[in-house]
């Protein structure tokens, strides 16, 4: 085995030769392949590890169905066919790359900072998905490095965990079905349509290492080096095929998505550069939707971040109390994907509505969208795998989901109330009069620029106090005015009243007022000026001259609008112009209105300030001030100031406030400052509260970018350490290969003397299938002399009966994949001829090498053993008895149909292949068959037991072992299994 696999590493290495010049990768950063399956996946590990390099820099994590009760090592089974270390994970274990972790037994199994955590399963007598469990914290934790590759296996498990390594930009691979022996699993998994290969386990190791070793996967390369692969304009091209084919415009998407995505469709086709790959995309027109697909990629699941849904249920729930009868909810769930936030959010409705109680209920209108029609398409039939059991409780399970084959079914009332619906948030229409808008881990993929286009949408789309859900990565940018926080962790908002944010909108795509007039002013014929009514101009005059003046503020005083002339009240001050009005207040009038404005704020109500006095050049001028809290539709949240001027104090007036000391003019403006003074104060301290509180939470945060400032400082100075001890490395390294190069032409040397000397054929041919060399065997096979040298193979005759060897190498030059056949020549003489690639000195694939060795008496034997292996099969279905023939390793290689009637299962082909000891412990979960294990290959032994089997229940049956021994050396060939009720 050690030998198979150096040949393996080699030949992968070789194929990756064109990348030599690639900077080193970092010793700390290495893929984490998880390895999932359950029944049958035995059989296809060792496949899978046996084409698997003994040092291919990865890190392998399996993780099994294994029963709590379960007796033996499973880590023993690994070991035999791998040479690399299989051990049973350890709680706070390192991973280390060039390494087999098996998950224990009644355990789950998660990842954190590269270290292996044990947790008690949740579940114990529930529905267990370890896979899916080890999954979404393996993608957490690596992001593009880790793999998941789902075997053989019963059940779904894994099909949520490949979406949330999808999603963290990871690789999934998956058997191919038809060579699984349960492929309920790998079916599963290819059914999300996000799996990147499926694959035959042995054809699975070298497509693992070809992606992985791409350059655009290497994570150490920095963007200088990653950027020489991209042309200034190729992203753009990238873009412009994708709006040609699929009418969606991704320009305003995060460039590091995108080019995130088209990095591992270049790993994927093993493409150079982005050049190439937009050639691709024009030769290839399916790639395109694949691309558009990639970029689509929407992970849910019920409930996710269980903590946040709780939040939102009790907001929800009192939002619902106060509705009447005959209004509607209305609830927009953006980005739904397969929909279940979307029939999550319905649960919480309805388990609401139990809560509250009553004859009637609020009709519910749930409108769930996105750009993904499949998606759409999967959402409206509401059917999800058995998995979806480790996410909603069994109450809630049983409540709102009908158990279909293999799933569950979304019940029929609760698909009701949900309209699902294509929607492009960039372009089309929103969705208004909502009571609650959810928009998790969509804004995540699109830049700054649209996600402040897309803010005041929802802001516009919600009612007042409705409540804006998003994810826990996204925030509101610059838009804190327009949203309070009920929960600043799950980032849960209500709508704050404020100013209007149309003009804050009007380039947003849906707004087509203004687009329309441009279209349609060409050619619709020029209209007459119409002339103004006398009501027209009649209400202008009173507007200007007769009512008072008045401005249109926000909440924080900003002039939205002024009406009349506000000269007397309001002036500009020197220095930066600004448009408040608190600034632009009069000093006599500065403290009523800032009060007054508070108050309406506040109380929602008029508030009216009468005989403020305004000193203006020795005369004193009295106003009455209003403000009032606008509820209008198209104004909420706005308020409205208006001044009554009362006119000039005459001097008369003015003198009588002076004849005694109760109406001291002076007194009372001292007084009435006072209170102003102290209303103000009020107010400041409740504001510097407010702003108390949210430099805290900006303080919080600070502190955490700081950390993560920090903890980027120490990658980086461990890089710099890592740089320096690399340079050395290579300078020793230098060295070594000087005094190889040596070692190397005395090898050659004597490479040349053992292939002459070699009993083994063997000829060696160039890249253009040119001879370079031959043993004296070969020319028992092709008539070739000293002088063929340099000659094409194709011009040679060959002794044996092979029609494709020329295409055949040629396969083996393209694809660097070892090829064996058996050919027979013309004298009845049996060869093994195996070709594989040929390698310089220089490491490079450089042709293929031919060798011929003599099996024919070996092929006698195996036409001997293949007579006798029929003619037992043929004994074995004449026995009226349950029989099972197995090799020497207790492989089963037959069985007869009394044993498939006695067992009831399915058919003779589902026993093949299966271990003596996975049949008893695993499927007739007993281990009172140890010693007769044990004991069964060396002598006829036998054994009476009773045990209940899973389909056919207790029973007594009597079990005789028959081996059959090589009487040269004692060897067991095959055992006859003999079973008797």
């Amino acid at each position: 085995m050690a030998n198979h696999q150096e040949d393996n590493k080699n030949k992968y290495q070789n194929g990756m030769a064109d990348n030599k010049d690639s900077k080193p990768a970092k010793t700390k950063s290495f893929p984490i392949i998880c390895i999932g399956g359950s029944a049958g996946a035995f059989q296809a590990m060792e496949k899978l590890f046996a084409h698997m390099p003994a040092d291919s820099g990865m890190a392998f994590i399996v993780v099994m169905h294994l029963d709590k009760n379960h007796v033996g090592s499973v880590a023993e089974l690994l070991q035999n066919f791998t040479s690399l270390p299989v051990t049973e994970a350890e709680d706070g274990q390192p991973v280390k790359p060039d390494r087999v972790y098996l998950i224990p037994p009644n355990k789950d199994m998660g990842i954190h900072n590269g270290k292996l955590l044990l947790m008690t399963p949740s579940r114990f007598n529930g529905y267990r998905l370890p896979v899916d469990h080890f999954l979404q914290s393996l993608a957490e934790d690596q992001w593009n490095r880790a793999v998941a590759i789902i075997l053989s296996g019963m059940g779904s498990d894994g099909e949520t965990g490949i979406r949330m390594i999808k999603e963290k930009l990871g690789m999934v691979m998956v058997q191919d079905p038809e060579s699984a022996q349960y492929d309920s699993m790998p079916q599963s998994a290819i059914a999300t349509n996000l799996v990147d290969y499926v694959l035959a386990p042995e054809e699975m190791p070298i497509k693992l290492i070809q992606y992985l070793k791409h350059p655009a996967m290497a994570d150490e390369l920095n963007d200088e080096l990653k950027n020489q692969n991209r042309d200034a304009t190729a992203i753009q091209k990238v873009l412009m095929l994708l709006r040609t084919q699929t009418g969606h415009d991704f320009s305003q998407y995060k460039k590091n998505t995108i080019t995130r995505r088209i990095d591992r469709r270049l790993a994927f086709h093993q493409l150079p550069d982005y050049t190439h790959y937009i050639a691709f995309l024009r030769e290839n027109p399916q790639e395109i939707d694949v691309l558009f697909n990639e970029l689509l990629i929407g992970v849910t699941k019920f409930f996710r971040d269980a903590a946040a849904f709780d939040v939102l249920k009790e907001k929800l729930y009192g939002l619902l109390r106060v509705k009447a009868d005959n209004e509607p909810v209305r609830i927009w769930v953006v980005g739904c994907s397969t929909g279940e936030e979307a029939y999550s959010i319905a649960i919480l409705i309805m388990e609401c509505f139990s809560s509250i109680g009553g004859a009637k209920t609020p009709k519910v209108q749930i409108f769930a969208t996105d750009l993904d029609e499949a998606a759409i398409e999967h959402a409206r039939t509401g059917f999800y795998m058995d998995n979806i059991a480790a996410d909603i409780s069994p109450e809630r399970l049983g409540r709102y989901f009908v158990k279909k084959e293999k799933g569950y079914q979304v019940t029929k009332d609760l698909r009701e109330m949900i309209v699902f619906a294509q929607h492009n948030l960039i372009k089309d229409a929103p969705f208004t009069r909502l009571d609650l808008l959810t928009c998790r881990n969509v804004m995540i993929y699109l830049n700054a620029e649209l996600q402040a286009k897309i803010i005041p949408v929802f802001h516009y789309s919600l009612n007042a106090r409705g409540v804006l859900f998003l994810g826990p990565a996204e925030t509101l940018g610059g838009f804190s005015e327009m949203f309070s926080a009920i929960d600043p962790k799950w980032k849960i908002y209500e709508r704050r009243d404020g100013a209007p944010i149309m003009s804050k909108m009007v380039d947003f795509p849906f707004n087509i007022s203004k687009q329309a007039l441009h279209l349609y002013r060409v050619d619709e014929p020029e209209k007459p000026i119409k002339k103004k009514t006398l009501a027209e101009t009649f209400s202008k005059i009173l507007l200007e001259n007769y009512t008072p003046a008045s401005v249109l503020i926000n909440g924080k005083g900003d002039i939205l609008y002024i009406n009349g002339r506000t000269g007397k009240f309001l002036e500009l001050n020197a220095g930066e112009v600004t448009m408040n009005i608190n600034e632009m207040a009069k000093d006599d009038l500065k403290y009523p209105l800032s009060n007054a404005i508070h108050q309406a704020g506040s109380q929602k109500d008029t508030i009216n300030v009468n005989g403020i006095r305004l000193k203006e050049e020795g005369e004193v001028r009295v106003v009455d001030l209003k403000v009032s809290q606008l509820q209008n539709n198209a104004l909420q949240g706005l308020l409205l100031v208006v001044f009554d001027d009362k006119g000039l104090l005459t001097k008369t007036e003015r003198r009588k406030k002076y004849k005694g000391p109760e109406h001291n003019e002076a007194v009372e403006e001292l007084e009435k400052e006072l209170v102003y003074t102290k209303q103000q104060l009020r107010n400041t301290v409740e504001q510097m509260e407010t702003s108390l509180e949210e430099l805290k939470s900006t303080n919080e945060e600070l502190q955490s970018t700081n950390e993560e400032l920090q903890s980027t400082n120490e990658e980086s100075l461990t890089t710099k350490e890592e740089m320096q001890s690399l340079n050395e490395e290579l300078m020793t390294i230098n060295v070594q290969y000087q005094s190889k190069a040596e070692e190397l032409t005395q090898l050659n040397n004597d490479m040349k003397n053992m292939l002459d000397s070699t009993e083994i054929g063997t000829i060696f041919l160039d890249i253009n299938m040119i001879i370079l060399r031959f043993t004296p065997q070969v020319k028992k096979l092709f008539n070739v002399i000293t002088t063929d040298i340099g000659r094409s193979i194709n011009d040679i005759v060959f002794n044996f009966q092979y029609s494709s060897l020329e295409a055949d190498i040629h396969h083996v030059i393209e694809t660097l994949a070892v090829k064996e056949v058996e050919v027979k020549t013309k004298k009845d003489e049996w060869y093994k001829l195996r070709m594989m690639p040929y390698r310089t000195l220089d490491n490079f694939i450089n042709g293929v090498v031919l060798t011929f060795t003599k099996v024919t008496e070996l092929k006698a034997i195996e036409f001997k053993f293949e007579t006798l292996n029929r003619y037992v099969k043929s004994m074995l279905s004449v026995l009226t008895t349950p029989a099972l023939l197995l090799d020497k390793d207790l492989n089963i290689i037959s069985s007869n149909e009394a044993y498939v009637s006695f067992f009831k299962i399915s058919s003779i082909k589902e026993m093949i292949g299966l271990s003596l000891n996975i049949l008893v412990h695993e499927f007739w979960k007993t281990s009172k068959l140890d010693k007769f294990l044990k004991q069964c290959t060396n002598q006829e032994t036998k054994i009476t037991f009773t045990n209940d089997f899973l389909v056919i229940g207790t029973k007594t049956i009597t079990i005789t072992s028959k081996p059959s021994v090589n009487e040269t050396d004692g060897e067991t060939l095959m055992t006859m299994i003999v079973i008797e009720e």
